[in-house]
């Protein structure tokens, strides 16, 4: 438990004072005829499309016993939004998170430590750990890869029953799938055929499409068989800056002439990102009646998601690459430090082409035995078993347009070697104009050399280098549940439900980097003369000589006698490479970032469609050096979970009796080992030349094994005041997992080369933390619901919701070795905080005219506070939380015509802290997330009552999603909206 949690107690208390007084009061109660079901105004009305899908939701948040907000396919195969996430952003309570266009994560209330089931199981998608982009985002539990036409509807439970799996602190989202009994009699065919496009994107319209076919015996056997696919490009302007933590404040390259501190990013990376995605999913599910009271059925739900994502990024130096600002032109920094606008001097003019192909499987199994003999006991027995899997490797080359030195002969050296620029054409260094566009989308122009980027006589191929991901996820679970309704209760109105559940979940994830072996070339292994390195390399680059010139003078081998690596080695990667003796590596982007004013907006990179296979490309690029892709220990892990669960609940209250308790407890046994790698060497042996330059050779595997039991008391409660109105009350305990992420990372550092003295130094760097504890909280619902005419909803729900121990994030410095001697160096690290608050209340209303229009709408509101404290702030929000969100929906359908328009919108939220070496000095500030709205649209005619038409539209106003860094006017991040169009036919075929 925590059965230290005082709320956890008093919570436990409730729910057995509520089922204590209500068992004595029913039993003398004199047995009754059951009273009739109201008739309710949505079952008189036949609807079909939208309309039929709200008020087949609608009906299921009426009839529910527990807080829950719904959503069901208008037909076979035909969901309201292409994406899952899409939809449920429409629900009360539920925003979600975007990437690309795409809804990725969804957050209940806020929260993101949600659980997603499928048929109330198991469910994986393959991106529950996922990396993306040149700045290695972090990103888990993304529904972006869940077909939508495979299901039958989901449902978003606020207030937990003993029954459902434990897992989510905001709430759980409910996949659910067809029944294949639930088909009409005979065969069913459904489907649609439609293109897309997405604005800015390269290729055109793009097929996807659905595919579903049934048929229903007699409903004594019945099958369900869907099939989709799924193809879109997206392109994506993106502005980032914390993908390299080396900021400055104080300890800047100018603070002798500027004498304002500001803040000084190390790089701001300008990125043209492309993405190509396809999407097959798949399912299969079956159900026999083998006799009256015995049921059997099985699902299996497939998908394959590919994603391509090609970005080229001009890297605009503000700190280390820079001396700082030119004081010969005007420049304006505020009062809190921000640099609003001047004219920089950079050392360095970079872009980098990155290329990440990532292939993701997944496989979810189920199988049911279900007995409901028409007495007072009904069972089930249930296996489900989930696989996925990750592959992703992630190609890089960095281009130089500013004089780059590289080995070159040399007579007058003593090693016939010295460092000369292998672009002498290019120039030694430029400016460049900043104006941060008021905090959201700064630019960035060229105040010196206009042809910087286009001139191919500058142009030099400079590093070369090619990671890995690869992830296993494999869970399993069975289980037993049993519903009695015991004789004993003259009142007949109470059901006892109980269970027991095992379940193991086993995740291996693997960071890796494909070295090469230098030996061929010369290179020493440097552990045979008492040193920790060995010939291998993982940064292709010109200017790194042999580190066999750091070994003492004389010893035998040192290549031409050098003993300056960067100085006067020989060159060990060659050929080098420049854009004129290799033009057929240069790709042209004539359209770069056309968001905002960069560099003039056109830009030569290397050819990004050459690098789709990493492995293949830098071995084509130096074809006698043999590479082959090793693991790093330190950033790979491996988590293990098992679980023991069983729990006991109680329902009270018939249909027609005007209230119902549902009230219980789960008990679930924890066992939670995480594997991390550490070096058996304080000054370990690395596969590489460097820390930097390789992997950790010499590893041990830590298991980090704790255990843990969770009482999760809950109680709902029903109230009909009258056949329209409903009052809701609802109790629980909840617990949430921790992020795997934050579990499991090694020891990671970023590492820069400093342009003084040639040497790569630390600066900043990450780790996990196996000693986490999960997220668990105590929450209270009272909710209000009036129900009228066709259609007709009001409802409002306050919550109330007390976090035990937040998970947040800590930036210290720590001393790590560099190839400089080593330094402090900021790491963040996750920790067990202190607790949490999250209140507020939702708003909601719908309602369908009888003319055939109608509307949704809902507003919540969310006030939070947490542990997390920064050098400006302390008590900060919950990160992701906004503390207003709306939704609303208006539609029309009226003889074949359909037509809806949709609106989300939510406030700036905080995302976290960012925290940066600064000299002596950490220094940690805020993101911020910008208040966000989406405006969607969709239009269809059904010209046959087989046949219909279909429009659709997402982000109708491209709107784009940007942070910023403690201050309003300081920028962080930027990503552009996307436009997309899908266009097509559906159809359903039937046997009469």
């Amino acid at each position: 438990m925590s059965v230290k949690s005082k709320p956890g107690f008093y919570l436990g208390s409730v729910a057995a004072i509520a089922l204590a007084t209500a068992m004595p009061a029913l039993a003398q109660q004199a047995p009754a005829p059951s009273a009739p079901a109201a008739e309710g105004t949505l079952e008189e009305i036949i609807v079909t499309g939208f309309r039929a899908s709200l008020a087949n939701a609608l009906q299921t948040k009426r009839n529910s016993n527990e807080i829950i907000e719904s959503i069901t396919a208008e037909d076979m195969g035909k969901f309201p939004d292409q994406n899952i996430a899409e939809s449920l952003q429409r629900l009360s309570g539920v925003q979600i998170d975007r990437d690309n266009g795409q809804g990725t994560k969804v957050r209940i209330r806020g929260l993101d430590q949600n659980v997603t089931l499928l048929n109330d199981e198991i469910f994986l998608t393959g991106l529950e750990i996922f990396t993306l982009g040149e700045g290695q985002t972090r990103n888990n539990d993304s529904l972006e890869g869940v077909p939508s036409e495979l299901l039958g509807g989901v449902d978003v439970y606020k207030s937990p029953n003993a029954r459902l799996l434990e897992g989510g602190l905001g709430g759980t989202v409910n996949l659910k799938t067809r029944n294949p009994l639930d088909l009409d009699q005979g065969y069913t065919i459904a489907g649609n055929v439609r293109g897309a496009k997405s604005s800015g994107a390269d290729g055109g319209w793009k097929p996807l499409g659905a595919l579903a076919l049934g048929y229903n015996w007699d409903d004594k056997a019945a099958f369900i068989a869907t099939l989709s696919y799924d193809k879109q490009n997206s392109q994506t302007d993106v502005l980032g800056g914390q993908n390299r933590g080396n900021w400055r404040f104080a300890d800047r390259g100018d603070k002798a002439t500027v004498t304002k501190n500001y803040y000084a990013p190390e790089y701001r990376y300008a990125t043209d990102r492309e993405q190509s995605r396809k999407r097959i999913g798949g399912s299969l599910a079956g159900a026999v009646q083998l006799s009256d009271s015995v049921e059997v059925s099985g699902e299996w739900f497939h998908s394959e998601l590919d994603i391509l994502t090609s970005e080229a990024s001009v890297k605009f130096p503000f700190a280390i690459e820079s001396p700082g600002l030119d004081t010969t032109k005007p420049y304006t920094i505020d009062e809190n430090g921000v640099l609003i606008n001047g004219t920089l001097i950079a050392n360095s003019a970079e872009a980098i082409s990155y290329v990440q192909n990532s292939q993701i499987d997944s496989d979810n199994f189920g199988l049911k035995l279900k007995y409901d003999g028409g007495g007072n006991f009904r069972g089930s027995l249930r296996g489900a078993y989930a696989k996925a899997d990750l592959f992703s490797d992630s190609a890089n080359n960095d281009v130089r347009y500013t004089q780059y030195s590289v080995p070159t002969a040399d007579p007058t050296s003593p090693t016939g070697f010295s460092h000369k620029p292998a672009n002498p054409a290019a120039p030694a260094n430029y400016r460049f104009n900043y104006s941060n566009g008021n905090g959201t989308l700064p630019s960035m122009t060229l105040a010196t050399t206009p042809d910087l980027y286009t001139n191919p006589a500058y142009g030099y191929f400079k590093s070369h280098w090619v990671f890995g991901d690869r992830a296993d996820l494999e869970n399993y679970s069975v289980r037993a549940d049993g519903e009695y309704d015991p004789e004993f209760i003259p009142a007949g109105n109470v059901t006892l439900t109980g269970g027991y559940r095992y379940a193991s979940r086993d995740v291996d994830y693997t960071r890796g980097r494909y070295l090469a072996n230098l030996s061929g070339r010369g290179e020493l292994d440097g552990t045979k003369f008492g040193q920790k390195w060995t010939p291998y390399g993982y940064f292709m680059d010109g200017a790194i000589g042999f580190k066999s010139c750091e070994l003492p003078a004389g010893t035998p081998g040192i290549p031409n006698r050098c003993n300056n690596r960067f100085g006067n080695s020989a060159p060990v990667l060659t050929p080098f490479q420049t854009f004129t003796g290799s033009s057929g590596r240069v790709e042209t982007i004539n359209n770069f970032f056309s968001s905002g004013d960069m560099v003039g907006g056109k830009i030569q990179v290397q050819d990004r469609s050459q690098m789709k296979n990493g492995a293949e490309w830098i071995q084509s690029l130096y074809p006698t050096l043999p590479f082959a892709f090793y693991e790093e220990p330190l950033e790979s892990f491996r988590v293990k979970e098992s679980t023991h669960s069983g729990y006991l609940m109680a329902d009270i209250g018939d249909p027609g009796e005007g209230y119902h308790i549902n009230v219980g407890a789960r008990l679930i046994h924890t066992n939670l080992t995480v594997y991390q790698n550490r070096a058996t060497d304080p000054d370990p042996v690395y596969l590489g030349t460097d820390s930097w330059n390789g992997v950790l050779r010499d590893s041990e595997t830590i298991a980090n094994e704790r255990s843990y039991t969770d009482i999760l008391p809950s109680l709902n409660m029903v109230f009909d005041l009258d056949e329209g109105q409903k009052v809701r009350f609802a109790a629980s305990r909840v617990v949430a997992r921790q992020n795997l992420f934050d579990l499991g990372r090694g020891f990671r550092v970023d590492f820069t080369r400093n342009p003084t003295t040639n040497l790569f130094e630390a600066t900043n760097g990450s780790a996990g933390n196996p000693d986490l504890d999960p997220f668990r909280a105590s929450q209270f619902d009272l909710g209000y619901e009036y129900y009228f005419g066709s259609q007709g909803l009001v409802s409002a729900v306050g919550f109330w919701k007390e976090v035990d121990s937040f998970i947040g994030s800590e930036t210290k410095p720590e001393f790590v070795m560099d190839q400089a001697g080593g330094r402090n160096t900021p790491i963040a690290r996750p920790v067990n905080g202190e607790g949490g608050r999250i209140k507020g209340f939702e708003l909601a209303a719908q309602y369908a005219f009888d003319f055939g229009a109608g509307f949704n709408v809902n507003y919540t509101f969310s006030d939070s506070k947490s542990p997390i404290l920064n050098d400006f702030d302390k008590g900060l929000p919950i990160p992701g939380v906004a503390k207003h969100a709306f939704n609303g929906q208006v539609y029309y359908e009226y003889e074949g015509l359909e037509a809806r328009v949709s609106y989300t919108w939510r406030n700036k939220s905080f995302a976290g802290n960012f925290g940066f070496s600064d000299g002596a000095t950490t220094r940690t500030l805020g993101i911020w997330n910008r208040s966000y709205g989406q405006l969607d649209a969709q239009i269809g005619y059904q010209v046959t009552e087989q046949i219909g038409l279909t429009l659709e539209a997402v982000n109708l106003t491209k709107e784009d999603q940007s942070q910023y860094l403690q201050f309003g006017n300081l920028p962080f991040t930027y990503s552009s909206g996307s436009q997309r169009i899908m266009a097509g036919v559906r159809f359903k075929l039937g046997a009469e």
